[in-house]
């Protein structure tokens, strides 16, 4: 077993007393008087441990320390920093750039010689990076000029990570977090396309940026293997965002393309990067991709939990509809701006008929299901300007921004026609559920004088019941 300890300390005093309590319990024992002669000796020694101060000319232990942890000739040396500060900023910013263990001056030389006897046995147990030797012919410049290439990729890398944190902050949901970060990610790579998947247990996103006119089938094949990626359950839908012309001529050879696994909470996700150049990215292009994959994760996480928190305090947790106190808001809104501006709004009110005998009949988990689907009907048959919320009960409100009665009226029989011509398909051994509902319609333009959200949704409540009196699956007026 390797057993050779470098000692790296300006104060010949302090090397003497190491290295004699170090050979004294078998170490053998090599010294260097400042950062850059420890650098050199490590490369061209290999030692099994380095232990260093941290203030010494020329360079002092947190460039040594930097260099030893990226270079691949050094970074399964274990280090161990022992300073004469003892303040926790000092350890702390030690440990964090890859010190292995840290000791103050003032400690025990038995602790010393344990600390350094537990770092020699996971030295022997690191693995080496293979066909890298020790590194005989480097001097002080070629010491310094590896110290600077190393540091201006970690503030690359520093850089890109507060770039995509940045962008996650800004996003405004999850789909928008995925492409401000595979965009992030495009001005690193020389790239035809870029792409990732994450799956939910309710849900998932394929996010697809295309650089160059891809042909459509190929754009196709990759939306196939990254959803082939996931292990999805069966009927989850997959939400798929294009960006970039996907109607093109380009033909790429999809077997070449990066495919790295993206390390999610309760989630699995996948990042797929297609490199330009046929021989594949270089080292440190693959590296640097590889590296930003745990901090895109974690803009991917954060943006995940803003969005269901979002959700959950907007939407209603069974039909994804906004919630009663959300729609209300909205109407509010809504009615002050067609005042401002002077145009018309009206209001649906829409109630599911005979529901307590779906739940009485089939029990409630099938009255879930019909809330659920009738909910995405009346999304379905409504424009994307238009509100809907879940009222109350088996009760929806939708909101129709410049809209007027006739028009209203219309729409209701559009949402009626649609409910009409659905069917629930409950479970094995159970009919199909037919969904037919009542509605309420009135306009701002009915009521005169100062109207107000309660005003209008009144009207519409009675226009509801008397839909109801009518025979029900009906519209009033």
């Amino acid at each position: 077993m390797n057993r050779r300890v470098l000692v790296v300390d300006d104060s010949e005093v302090t090397r003497a007393i190491l290295a004699r309590a170090l050979r004294g319990s078998g170490f053998e024992v090599v010294e260097a008087r400042d950062g850059a002669e420890g650098a050199m000796a490590a490369l061209r020694d290999q030692p099994a441990v380095v232990v260093t101060d941290l203030e010494m000319p020329t360079m002092d232990g947190f460039p040594l320390l930097r260099l030893l942890k990226a270079d691949p000739a050094s970074c399964h040396i274990p280090v161990l920093i022992l300073t004469s500060h003892g303040e926790a900023a000092s350890r702390y910013w030690s440990l964090r750039t890859g010190a292995d263990a840290y000791l103050t001056k003032d400690h025990d030389p038995q602790q010393l010689v344990a600390t350094v006897a537990r770092l020699v046995e996971k030295s022997a147990a690191a693995p080496r990076t293979p066909g890298l030797a020790a590194l005989p012919a480097l001097g002080p410049v070629e010491v310094l000029a590896r110290v600077a290439r190393h540091l201006d990729a970690s503030l690359l890398q520093a850089t890109v990570v507060n770039t995509l944190l940045e962008r996650g902050m800004e996003a405004s949901d999850f789909h928008a977090a995925a492409q401000g970060a595979l965009e992030t990610l495009a001005q690193l790579v020389d790239a035809p396309f870029l792409a990732l998947a994450v799956a939910e247990l309710d849900s998932a996103l394929v996010q697809i940026l295309l650089h160059d006119p891809i042909r459509a089938a190929d754009v196709e094949t990759l939306a196939d293997l990254l959803v082939g990626a996931l292990s999805l359950p069966p009927d989850v839908p997959v939400e798929i965002h294009y960006d970039g012309e996907r109607r093109g001529d380009v033909t790429v050879e999809l077997d070449r393309a990066l495919w790295l696994p993206l390390p999610l909470r309760d989630a699995e996700g996948v990042l797929a990067v297609m490199p330009r150049d046929p021989h594949g990215f270089d080292a440190a292009t693959t590296a640097l991709v590889e590296a930003l994959t745990r901090h895109l994760a974690l803009v991917l996480d954060n943006a995940r939990l803003s969005q269901r928190l979002h959700e959950l305090s907007t939407l209603d947790g069974l039909t994804r509809q906004l919630n009663h106190r959300v729609i209300y808001d909205r109407l509010t809104d809504e009615l002050e701006r067609a005042r401002r501006y002077r145009y018309p709004l009206s209001v649906v009110l829409c109630d599911f008929d005979h529901f307590k005998e779906v739940n009485d009949t089939f029990g409630h988990l099938a009255g879930d299901a019909v809330l659920r689907e009738g909910a995405a009907v009346l999304r379905r048959c409504l424009r994307g300007t238009d509100l809907l919320g879940r009222y109350g009960g088996e009760e929806f409100l939708a909101v129709l921004p410049q809209v007027d009665l006739d028009a209203a009226r219309q729409a209701a029989e559009r949402l009626r026609l649609g409910l009409e011509g659905a069917r629930v398909r409950l479970s094995t051994g159970v009919p199909e559920v037919r969904i037919t509902a009542s509605f309420g319609v009135a306009s701002r333009d009915e009521l005169p004088g100062p109207l107000t959200s309660d005003l209008l949704v009144s009207l519409a409540d009675r226009r509801l019941y008397e839909a109801k009196a009518a025979g029900r699956n009906c519209v009033r007026p």
